[in-house]
């Protein structure tokens, strides 16, 4: 009676996030499934039914350059995030001391503010009279403004605006849990500074580095906003493809089957790094 009572206790408690869980994302998933294998009406919306139409016409050769081009810029952006963003969670959580708070606190403070207008001032810096064209120019590293906005790099630097301190804290978490012991034991044994971190601190990170790649790489395949405001949409990712096919072309069950897919290749890479993580926990036991 008492099992049967916790039981119900625990289902209880957990209602409310099991409800909000079906209701925002089970079933709009669901929804977005059922257009991908409807057919295309007159005006643009979805006659239901059940054809492979739409996941026939991704095959085509238009298509294939996009799906490159946003495995692309995921995979730079996760590895310019890992660059920098490695280096600022080493330094917060083994040299910053009784810093460390603030400096996480000043990190994740300007993303409290809507993203747009963060992505606004970024194109108000970037722009050619704005303020780093202006900086270039006042010292004498350039002669006239340059072009930012609309350049790749322009949208690796918003990318990594956005996805900076998805990639810090994960890292951050698994430094601030190392034990120091084990570097101590590695200076005692003389290893340098460098061999010390390739041989002990990066493995030891290696969860929170894999996590960091996992929150990086996930949602910059499907971005939308960076590209369009810093790259003036001249490169067109999934994202893109998705509320072009939706709003521009009213394609409804095309853009539900690029939903889809996009769906589908983030649900691998997230199994594969579950089975690569267990893994790497294994060889560590």
């Amino acid at each position: 009676m008492a099992a049967r009572r916790g039981n119900l206790l625990t289902l209880a408690l957990l209602a409310p996030s099991l409800l909000s869980a079906i209701l925002l994302l089970v079933i709009p998933i669901l929804i977005v499934i059922a257009f991908s294998f409807a057919e295309q009406d007159t005006y643009g919306g979805a006659k239901f039914g059940f054809t492979l139409a739409s996941y026939q016409e991704l095959f085509q050769a238009i298509y294939l350059p996009i799906f490159l081009n946003s495995l692309q810029l995921a995979a730079v952006s996760t590895l310019v995030c890992l660059l920098v963003g490695y280096p600022i969670a080493y330094f917060i959580a083994l040299r910053a001391g009784r810093y460390a708070g603030l400096l996480l606190a000043l990190l994740l403070i300007p993303f409290w503010i809507d993203f747009i207008v963060r992505m606004s001032a970024w194109m108000v810096l970037l722009g050619r009279n704005g303020t780093m064209n202006s900086a270039l120019v006042g010292l004498g590293f350039i002669e006239q403004p340059v072009r930012m906005i609309g350049t790749y790099p322009a949208v690796l630097v918003g990318m990594l605006y956005a996805f900076l301190p998805t990639t810090v804290l994960p890292i951050h978490a698994a430094l601030n849990g190392l034990d120091k012991r084990l570097l101590e034991a590695a200076d005692d044994l003389g290893a340098t500074p460098l061999q010390s971190f390739w041989r002990v601190t990066f493995p030891l990170s290696l969860p929170g580095v894999m996590a960091a790649i996992l929150f990086v790489f996930v949602p910059a395949m499907g971005v939308y906003a960076i590209p369009v405001l810093l790259g003036g949409g001249k490169s067109i990712i999934l994202g893109n493809l998705i509320v072009q096919l939706f709003l521009d072309f009213r394609n409804m069950p095309l853009g539900a089957a690029v939903s889809v897919v996009l769906l589908a290749i983030s649900s691998v890479i997230i199994v594969g790094y579950m089975r690569v993580l267990r893994s790497v926990e294994e060889a560590r036991a």
